[in-house]
C-alpha cells in the first residue's frame, strides 16, 4: 500500500509540474499580450517603452517554466512506467519551483500593477486582457506554491 501511495506521488508530481510550466507560458505570454494591445490601441505610444516592463514581468514565469520543462523531459527520459522519479528529478522541482516563486511573485506583480496603472479603458482590448491576467497570474503562483509542497513532501526513489 505504502509503494502505491508514494507512486502517485511522484505521478503527481510530473503532472503538477507539467500544469505549472503550462499556466507560467499562459501567464507571461497574456502579460505581454496586455501591453502590445494597449500600444496597438494608443496611436503615440512607443512599444520600445514598455519592453522592460513585459521583460520584468514575463521572464521569471518564462524561465521557470523552461526549467519546469527540461527536469520534466528528464524525469521522463529516466523514469519507466510505474516507477518514482529519481532523487535528483525532485530536488531540481524543489530547487526551480522554490527560487522561481519569489520572482514570478515580484516581478508579475510589479508589472501587472504597472499595466493596471496605463488607465485602461473597460471595454478595450488591453483592458480584458489585464482582467484575465490577473486570474492566470493568480492561478500560475497558486500552482507553483501546491507543486513546491508536493515536492517537499515526495519521497524519492531508493538508489540501487
Amino acid at each position: 500500500m505504502r509503494s502505491t501511495r508514494v507512486s502517485r506521488s511522484g505521478r503527481r508530481l510530473i503532472q503538477l509540474s507539467v500544469s505549472t510550466a503550462l499556466l507560467e507560458t499562459v501567464a507571461a505570454a497574456n502579460l505581454t499580450l496586455t501591453y502590445l494591445l494597449y500600444v496597438a490601441e494608443q496611436p503615440g505610444s512607443n512599444v520600445a517603452g514598455f519592453v522592460p516592463i513585459m521583460a520584468i514581468g514575463a521572464v521569471p514565469f518564462l524561465v521557470t517554466a523552461g526549467l519546469l520543462a527540461w527536469a520534466i523531459v528528464s524525469a521522463g527520459s529516466s523514469v519507466s512506467p510505474g516507477q518514482l522519479p529519481p532523487p535528483q528529478v525532485i530536488s531540481r522541482l524543489r530547487i526551480i519551483t522554490g527560487f522561481g516563486l519569489p520572482f514570478m511573485i515580484l516581478g508579475g506583480l510589479w508589472s501587472g500593477l504597472a499595466a493596471a496603472l496605463l488607465g485602461l479603458e473597460q471595454g478595450s482590448a488591453a483592458g480584458f486582457a489585464i482582467t484575465l491576467y490577473q486570474f492566470t497570474f493568480l492561478a500560475a503562483v497558486f500552482v507553483d506554491t501546491v507543486t513546491l509542497v508536493v515536492a517537499l513532501r515526495a519521497r524519492a526513489a531508493p538508489q540501487a
